[in-house]
């Protein structure tokens, strides 16, 4: 049986590479392609590349933490932060603090995150329940390194005829060969979080990417080939089981139905 995670992911790689348009961007030049749609009904977990699925449900743990400080990481991810971190181990207007900082109305009103929760829970079918890690302020912070790039949009939608909670995302600027496959299973874990916390049955992920691109450096163009020749010997994708130990978002609750066997891509750098 094909692994149509795999497929897709490859179709989108490839699409990229073949067809994007070559662009020169802030840090290296790149093939994009604007305006891209994938849809999941189950774990997107990527194997014709090697996805550190568990780190990357570890950062997202960081983001719902609020923290944000590298410190606060774990040690495998640190490195991923470093780059933008300044000199006291401090990420200025992370996710993390998108997330979990009071509006600027009230010192103990809602938090993003609270305020998602919420009206999911007691208003399901409103078309407000939103979260956004885009602030314009904040973003525009001359001492902010980095600015956002996933989770610009997250809307929550309930089916009133099944309770199935789904997730819309849009996500203005993915890397598709080193970041996107991390972002797609850090989306639907938290898409099982909140559907537990909201008494909800599991729906879709849909997944918008606005900048979608692929960089013209070395070991990007490599995994480019691998992946292609990879996709279509992927075994079907292991699902996330989630067995919650408490109200909070924690990787270590997120474990795999089978064993995990990506394919060899050698290793990827990271464009800062």
């Amino acid at each position: 049986m094909k692994n149509e995670v795999d497929l897709d992911y490859a179709e989108l790689v490839t699409g990229v590479w073949d067809k994007g348009s070559r662009v020169i961007t802030r840090n290296s030049p790149c093939r994009r392609l604007a305006v891209v749609l994938a849809k999941f009904s189950s774990t997107p977990l990527v194997s014709a590349r090697k996805t550190a699925w568990k780190n990357a449900l570890r950062e997202w743990e960081w983001f719902m933490s609020g923290s944000n400080r590298i410190e606060d990481l774990h040690p495998d991810v640190r490195k991923w932060w470093e780059p933008w971190a300044d000199e006291y181990g401090v990420v200025r207007s992370n996710y993390g603090y998108q997330f979990t900082t009071p509006p600027v109305w009230s010192d103990d009103g809602p938090t993003a995150i609270q305020y998602l929760l919420e009206t999911v829970r007691d208003h399901p079918f409103s078309r407000r329940a939103v979260v956004t890690t885009w602030n314009h302020s904040d973003m525009t912070d001359p001492l902010c390194k980095i600015t956002n790039c996933h989770g610009t949009i997250i809307q929550a939608f309930v089916c009133p005829d099944t309770n199935k909670l789904s997730l819309a995302t849009y996500q203005r600027s993915a890397d598709v060969v080193l970041g996107l496959p991390h972002n797609w299973v850090q989306y639907w874990a938290f898409l099982l979080w909140l559907a537990h916390r909201t008494g909800r049955a599991v729906g879709e992920l849909a997944w918008v990417g606005g900048d979608v691109h692929v960089y013209e450096e070395p070991s990007h163009e490599a995994a480019v080939k691998a992946i292609r020749i990879n996709a279509p010997d992927c075994l079907l994708t292991p699902q996330f089981v989630y067995t919650p130990t408490s109200d909070h978002f924690k990787a270590d609750d997120f474990a795999l139905d089978r064993e995990y066997r990506p394919l060899p891509c050698g290793p990827v750098k990271m464009v800062v």
